[in-house]
C-alpha cells in the first residue's frame, strides 16, 4: 500500500480545460479562472483544448513553462492522457469534474460539485497513486477488452451530453445484445488460463463505466492489478454481474479468472482493441502492469 501524502500550495500552477468535455458546455471562459481565484488559486499558463489531438501538445507546452501544478478540467479520457504525461514528474494533478462518468474523481473522492473541487485543490494536500500500463499506454481506472470496445463506439459526445451517466447503459445494453465472444488466454508468471468471455476487466482504479465498482478490495494506492473476466459462463451471468457491480454491490470476486497481480500478459483469439479508460489505445497481445505511486494528484 502506498501510503505517500503530502501539502504542496506554492509553485507555478496551470490550467488545461477540455472544451469537449460534456460539462464544460456548460462553461464560459471566464467561469473556471474566478473559481479558482475565488480559493486563492493564482494561474499561470492556461489552455484551452477543442479536439483530442491538442491534448498531448497543450500538456507539453504547460511543462515546457515549468509549472509545479496542472490543474485540468475533464472526464476520465482527458485525465487518463494526462496522467499519461505525469507520470514519475514531481508534478501534482488538480481534477476538475467535467466528463460525463467522473470515475478517477470518483475514486479520489472529488465531488462533481466545482466549487468543492476546487476547495481541495486550494488545501493543497495530495497523495500518490498507481497508473496502469497496457504495452505503452498509461490507464488510471481500467483497461478492458471486447464487449467494452464494442459500446465505446457508442458512445458519441453527443449521446453523452443528451444522456449523461444513461449513455453508459445505452450504450452497454447495445454491445451486450450484439457482441459476440472470444478465446483469451491468461498469463501470470507460470500459470495460465484460458476461456472464453465477453469482455475482460484489468482495474487499477475502483470504479469504471459511470460509477460501475471494479471489486470489493480495488483502489489507486493498493500496487495491483485486479482482473477478471466476464461473460464465461454465458450472457446472463454477464448481466447478473454487471448489474449486481453498477448497484455498487460489493463482490469479492466478480466474474471468472479472478487474479490480484502487479503483471499479467494477455493473449486473444483474433486480436483485439484494448480500451484504455475509453480510449483505444493498444491491441493485443499485451502486458498489463501497475506503476505504483507514479501521480502526484490533489485528493481532500
Amino acid at each position: 500500500m502506498i501510503e505517500a501524502e503530502g501539502s504542496s500550495v506554492t509553485g507555478l500552477t496551470g490550467l488545461l480545460v477540455n472544451r469537449r468535455a460534456r460539462r464544460a458546455a456548460l462553461l464560459t471562459r471566464a467561469e473556471p479562472l474566478d473559481l479558482l481565484a475565488n480559493h486563492g488559486i493564482a494561474l499561470g499558463p492556461i489552455a484551452w483544448v477543442k479536439h483530442s489531438r491538442d491534448l498531448l501538445p497543450a500538456i507539453d507546452s504547460l511543462l515546457d513553462q515549468g509549472v509545479d501544478r496542472i490543474i485540468v478540467g475533464g472526464g476520465d479520457g482527458t485525465m487518463s492522457t494526462v496522467a499519461a504525461r505525469l507520470a514519475h514528474r514531481s508534478v501534482t494533478l488538480g481534477v476538475l469534474p467535467l466528463g460525463t462518468a467522473n470515475d478517477f474523481a470518483r475514486t479520489l473522492g472529488v465531488p462533481d460539485d466545482l466549487d468543492d473541487a476546487a476547495r481541495i485543490i486550494a488545501t493543497g494536500n495530495y497523495r500518490f497513486v498507481d497508473l496502469g500500463r497496457a504495452n505503452d499506454a498509461y490507464f488510471l481506472n481500467v483497461a478492458s477488452i471486447g464487449m467494452s470496445v464494442s459500446a465505446t463506439s457508442q458512445l458519441s459526445p453527443a449521446i453523452k451530453r443528451k444522456l449523461g451517466v444513461l449513455a453508459y447503459l445505452y450504450a452497454g445494453f447495445r454491445a451486450f445484445t450484439r457482441h459476440s465472444t472470444f478465446r483469451v488466454r491468461v498469463r501470470n508468471g507460470l500459470d495460465s488460463v484460458e476461456t472464453t468471455a465477453h469482455q475482460l476487466v484489468v482495474g487499477n482504479g475502483r470504479f469504471y463505466g459511470g460509477g460501475v465498482l471494479v471489486s470489493r478490495e480495488s483502489s489507486l494506492e493498493d500496487g495491483l492489478l485486479h482482473v477478471y473476466a466476464l461473460g464465461t459462463r454465458g450472457r446472463w451471468d454477464l448481466l447478473r454481474t454487471i448489474a449486481l457491480l453498477r448497484m455498487g454491490v460489493p463482490i469479492d470476486r466478480p466474474g471468472d479468472c479472478f487474479l490480484q497481480t502487479a503483471s499479467i500478459q494477455v493473449e486473444t483469439w483474433p486480436d483485439l482493441e484494448i480500451n484504455c479508460d475509453g480510449e483505444i489505445r493498444t491491441r493485443t497481445p499485451v502486458t498489463f502492469a501497475v506503476e505504483p505511486g507514479a501521480l502526484r494528484v490533489f485528493v481532500p
